[in-house]
């Protein structure tokens, strides 16, 4: 892992604990991280401390 791809990544954490999850920009940071780590949408969603039932996609 490089430096800059750590800060990207703790910078998309930062922002998603920043950001209530009604907040239109949560979905959009949420998607960057995923395709940036690999990781579903429900273990990210589990990295914030929060379950997909909490939190339900937006089109779903």
């Amino acid at each position: 892992m490089t430096p800059d791809f750590l800060r990207r990544r703790n910078a998309l954490w930062a922002e998603l604990r920043a950001t209530p999850p009604e907040h239109p920009a949560f979905e959009a940071t949420l998607g960057q991280l995923m395709a940036l780590v690999g990781w579903s949408r429900a273990q990210v969603l589990a990295g914030l401390g929060l379950s997909e039932a909490e939190v339900p996609a937006p089109n779903g």
